[in-house]
């Protein structure tokens, strides 16, 4: 995989006239395709999110520009595909489950490629970044073209994650813990890059179908202590306007149980 070359092509689409860039823009978080600049609690960054399988379905709706974007972007997001499928099926070893337990769920599931531009600090209010936050998905694979990606330590402290050049992050999403009853915990992160130079990433989202039901696996425990839910489920809660971090909407307290 030439991940260089899929880097410069998701950078150059960055760098287009914002005219162009804004023919995309959306606050519809149902798009398939949508660009956006944000700031949020001090952080800022421009995002371009595309839906990404079943690729023949999502590819028409991509930008034409950059020239051969399609291209070059459609065989990333094939090939990153390919391995989340065997990163999946070892995780569910991991958890004295069959490898092909979900494995067809998982292959006929959502993928979203989430593409974040960070530009070199402009103002002293404003920070490129994005906040605190973990991922809905069940896994993501996340490619990023310089530090800045930092995790939370059980203590309550900020750990910067080392970039090594060629390499993939795999972040545990909030689906997965559910899946697996809290065996496996969603990885509460952020970007904090450097203030002088620019950075990419490109994250890529793995889950189920569009409705289908995510629940703690009957063969880990006999009590589940999640709410099942779906991404359509995360979709309306990011639309909802509710502040609060999705999996807590999941956890079920000892009150309710």
């Amino acid at each position: 995989m030439k991940l260089a070359a899929d880097m410069v092509a998701s950078m150059k689409f960055f760098e287009l006239p914002p005219e162009i860039k804004e023919e995309l823009f959306s606050d519809d978080v149902n798009k398939v395709v949508r660009f956006r600049k944000e700031e949020v609690g001090g952080y800022s960054r421009d995002f371009l999110k595309l839906y990404a399988h079943p690729l023949h379905q999502f590819l028409s709706s991509w930008p034409t520009l950059p020239l051969l974007y399609r291209k070059k972007m459609g065989l990333y997001a094939t090939e990153v595909r390919k391995l989340s499928i065997q990163l999946f099926g070892a995780i569910m070893e991991t958890l004295h489950l069959s490898e092909t337990h979900l494995k067809q769920n998982f292959e006929q599931g959502i993928q979203i490629l989430g593409i974040n531009s960070f530009s070199p600090c402009s103002r002293s209010n404003i920070t490129p970044g994005l906040s605190p936050h973990s991922d809905h998905s069940l896994i993501t694979v996340l490619l990023q073209s310089g530090p800045g990606l930092e995790v939370i330590e059980c203590g309550g402290s900020w750990k910067n994650v080392p970039r090594l050049k060629g390499s993939f992050q795999v972040l545990v999403g909030d689906h997965l813990e559910v899946l697996s009853n809290g065996l496996y915990k969603s990885v509460l992160h952020r970007a904090i890059p450097s203030c002088s130079d620019a950075r990419l990433s490109i994250a890529s989202f793995h889950s189920l179908g569009m409705d289908e039901i995510v629940e703690p696996s009957g063969e880990l425990e006999n009590e589940g202590r999640y709410r099942g839910s779906s991404l359509r489920d995360f979709l309306n809660h990011l639309a909802s306007g509710d502040t609060r971090p999705f999996i807590e909407t999941l956890r079920i307290t000892q009150m309710e149980s």
